[in-house]
C-alpha cells in the first residue's frame, strides 16, 4: 500500500499534532507500507522507518514556483502507481480543496483528518462562516472518510454537517510512545543538572510554548504558583516549585524561586524523571485534545489536570486515572498536590491505572488502526 500523507506545517516532534503525524507516518511504514509524508522541517528527522520518505514543503505556499514544483513532485509519486490514501491534516479548507483535486488523477482515495473543532465560533451565524461551512461539507463528500481525535469533536461536526458527519467520520485517538518507563529511580543527579533542589517537590507542566493554549496555561500556572507554593509549604513542610518544560519557555516565561522555566528537554525519559507529580492546567478554549495528557499517563507519575486538559479522552476519570483541579479555584491544585504527597496509595493507584490506559494506546496501535480503515475503505471501493 502506498501513502500521502500531507500536514500544513512543520514537522517537529516537540509539538503534540505534528509528533502525532510523524509516529502514525511510521507506524504505517513499519506495518509494511510505502509513506511518503511532506510538510514542513528545520532539520532532519532521526531513526524513521526506511519505508517513510519525507519531502519538504516550501514554507510560503502562496509562492506558485516553489507551490507548483512541490506538487509536480507529488504528483510524480503517484504516477507510475497511484496513491492508495491521501491524508490531507490541518489545511485551510480552500487548499485542501485544491490538493484533493490536483491530487485526485494519481489517488484511489482520500481522508481529511480534523483535530479539533476548527472554528473558533459558531460559523453558522456569520457569511463567512456559512461559506467554510459549504467548503468543508464538500470536503466531507468528497473525501472518502474523514478522521478526528475524539468522540466530542465528530458531534461537533456531526451538528454541523448532519449524516455525511456521521456517515464518514472515524474517531482514531492520540497515542503514546513505547518507552520503558523506571519508576522510583534517584534523580538527585538529573535534578541538580537542571538546577533543581533534589528534596523539593516538583510539579511539572511541558508543552511548546508557540501553541498558545500552552502558554496561556504556563501563564495562568505562574499566576498562582507563589500563593500556593507559599500555603503548600506552611501545610506540608516541603518547598513546592513548578516546573514548565519545552520549547520557547525559557524566553517567553519569568523565573522565581517556586517556577523555573527549563526548556526544551529532549529525551523524555529524562522529563519524566524530574518531577515528583505532572499537572496538567489547560484553560477552557475549543484547542484539540492534548497529546501531552495521554504521554502523562504513561509517564509514571500522577496527574492533576483541569477538565479541559483530558476534554475527548474516551473513559477517563477523576480519582481513577488522575485528580481533577478547577482553572476558576486554585486551591482544588493544592489539596490535590497535599494529596498526592501524603498518600503513596492515591499515588500508586492513579499511576498504575494512567499507565494501563496509555498502553492500550501505543502510536503502533494507532497506526495499526488507521490501516485498518484503510484496508476498510479498499474494500468497499473493491466491493463498488
Amino acid at each position: 500500500m502506498q501513502i500521502l500523507i500531507l500536514y500544513t506545517g512543520y514537522l517537529l516532534r516537540s509539538r503534540g499534532t505534528p509528533e502525532r503525524i510523524i509516529q502514525i507516518a511510521d507506524g504505517l511504514a513499519g506495518l509494511g507500507a510505502r509513506v511518503k509524508l511532506s510538510g514542513g522541517f528545520w532539520h532532519h528527522l532521526k531513526d524513521l522507518h526506511p519505508n517513510l520518505q519525507v519531502i519538504n514543503m516550501p514554507n510560503r505556499l502562496l509562492k506558485l514556483r516553489r507551490f507548483f514544483g512541490w506538487i509536480v513532485k507529488l504528483i510524480a509519486g503517484g504516477l507510475s502507481q497511484k496513491y492508495d490514501v491521501v491524508q490531507i491534516v490541518s489545511f485551510p479548507f480552500t487548499r485542501t480543496l485544491v490538493l484533493l483535486l490536483l491530487l485526485r488523477p494519481v489517488s484511489k482515495r482520500s481522508i481529511i483528518v480534523f483535530h479539533d473543532r476548527w472554528f473558533t465560533e459558531d460559523p453558522r451565524k456569520s457569511i463567512g462562516g456559512r461559506f467554510q461551512l459549504f467548503i468543508q461539507r464538500l470536503l466531507l463528500k468528497l473525501c472518502r472518510a474523514s478522521i478526528t481525535v475524539g468522540q466530542i469533536y465528530k458531534d461537533w461536526y456531526e451538528e454541523l454537517h448532519g449524516a455525511v458527519a456521521r456517515d464518514r467520520m472515524v474517531v482514531i485517538p492520540n497515542g503514546v510512545p513505547e518507552l520503558d518507563i523506571q519508576e522510583d529511580v534517584d534523580n538527585s543527579a538529573l535534578r541538580n543538572r537542571y538546577g533543581l533542589e533534589p528534596d523539593a517537590f516538583i510539579a511539572l507542566f511541558f508543552g511548546t510554548m508557540d501553541f498558545k493554549p500552552n502558554l496561556e496555561a504556563a501563564k495562568y500556572l505562574y499566576k498562582i504558583s507563589h500563593s500556593i507554593s507559599k500555603e503548600f509549604k506552611k501545610t506540608t513542610g516541603r518547598r513546592l516549585i513548578f516546573v514548565v518544560a519545552g520549547r520557547g519557555s525559557k524566553a517567553l516565561l519569568p523565573k522565581t524561586d517556586w517556577y523555573r522555566p527549563l526548556g526544551f528537554v529532549e529525551k523524555l525519559g529524562d522529563l519524566f524523571a524530574l518531577p515528583d507529580t505532572i499537572v496538567l492546567p489547560h484553560l477552557p478554549n475549543l484547542g484539540g485534545t492534548h497529546v501531552k495528557t495521554i504521554y502523562s499517563f504513561q509517564s509514571g507519575k500522577p496527574v492533576v489536570a483541569t477538565e479541559n486538559a483530558v476534554r475527548g479522552m474516551p473513559h477517563v476519570y477523576p480519582q481513577k486515572h488522575f485528580l481533577l483541579f478547577g482553572s476558576d479555584d486554585p486551591t482544588t491544585l493544592l489539596k490535590a498536590l497535599i494529596e498526592l504527597l501524603r498518600s503513596s496509595e492515591l499515588k500508586r493507584r492513579l499511576v498504575n491505572n494512567a499507565q494501563r490506559y496509555a498502553q492500550k494506546y501505543t502510536w503502533t496501535n494507532i497506526a495499526a488502526l488507521h490501516m485498518k480503515l484503510y484496508e476498510k475503505l479498499e474494500s468497499i471501493q473493491t466491493n463498488d
